[in-house]
């Protein structure tokens, strides 16, 4: 990979971790503050990003694919960590959901036959090492179910970053992915309104703003970006780089909302950069052991 591609890589990639941070703004903003209920907010984030994707699909005049599992691995990460996060505080959810997205990985690729050297397992514990430092003194004792959802959020949206290595037509998938994801999201609202005894407070503007932005731009733009750069990137740095998210909300709650640069925070994102460092070293290309997709 020459100079050019890689600094556009490593601006994608930054892009991503970007959105990504943005996305776990908005969702933490909307379900802490009781904006909008789970069910509901999950619904809108799916359904918005599927109505974007397929614009942006027709305008292009790109065929759908056959719905795989990856849909549902989107469905069940957008919907347990919703639930979680109503819950969860920030530090937790992250800690929790990194760790889970780091190790269904990391385990993976080792399936796949593209094993961690050494350096690569260091990387990524230095990486985890760094999050806990980030999150330790924001840490409480949550509620067992809660736990049990992000880890599920975690493993979900691991195998859904997998799923996206062989992925040949990046739009044409997501988009599928979306638009069943959102079905699925449906058929979960339908359940929560035949199942509850009393009808839901109605959701504040502000939340349902949230959640659409979330499923519009920071899910299907950024997932889609995601997608398209999978095949490129190693897979243990694919799964390391993201503990890079919780540093990037931290930097954005200093930029945005005025919140002090601690001494935690430095050593942290230090600790953090180091790990992914390493995890660049590079091996055999993650092209030539991306499996092929249709």
């Amino acid at each position: 990979m020459d100079d050019k591609k890689t600094l556009s890589v490593a601006g994608a990639t930054l892009l991503v971790l970007i959105g990504m941070a943005g996305n776990s703004l908005l969702a933490r903003a909307a379900l802490s503050d009781h904006a909008i209920g789970a069910t509901l907010f999950t619904l809108i984030r799916l359904t918005s990003g599927a109505a974007v994707l397929a614009m942006l699909s027709a305008w292009r005049h790109v065929p759908l694919k056959s719905p795989q599992a990856n849909a549902f691995w989107l469905f069940l990460y957008a919907a347990a960590f919703s639930y979680s996060y109503v819950v969860l505080g920030a530090a937790m959810g992250a800690l929790l959901l990194f760790f889970a997205v780091q190790l269904t990985m990391f385990v993976a690729a080792a399936r796949a036959g593209d094993r961690p050297t050494l350096g690569h397992i260091a990387g990524g514990l230095l990486a985890l090492g760094g999050l806990y430092v980030l999150v330790a003194l924001q840490l409480h004792r949550p509620a067992p179910w809660a736990v049990a959802g992000m880890l599920a959020a975690g493993l979900a949206w691991g195998l859904y970053s997998m799923g996206g290595r062989g992925v040949r037509e990046p739009l044409a998938h997501t988009t599928v992915n979306f638009v069943y994801a959102a079905l699925a999201a449906a058929g979960l609202t339908l359940v929560r309104l035949g199942t509850r005894a009393t009808p839901s407070p109605a959701p504040h503007v502000a939340g349902v703003l949230e959640a659409l932005l979330s499923g519009a731009v920071t899910s299907a733009l950024v997932y889609l970006l995601w997608y398209a750069l999978l095949p490129r990137l190693r897979t243990v740095f694919a799964a390391t780089v993201q503990l890079a998210v919780p540093v990037i909300v931290a930097l954005g709650g200093w930029a945005l909302l005025g919140e002090p640069i601690t001494a935690r925070l430095a050593i942290a994102g230090g600790l953090i950069l180091s790990g992914v460092g390493l995890t660049m070293r590079r091996g055999a290309p993650a092209t030539a052991r991306a499996p092929k997709g249709s």
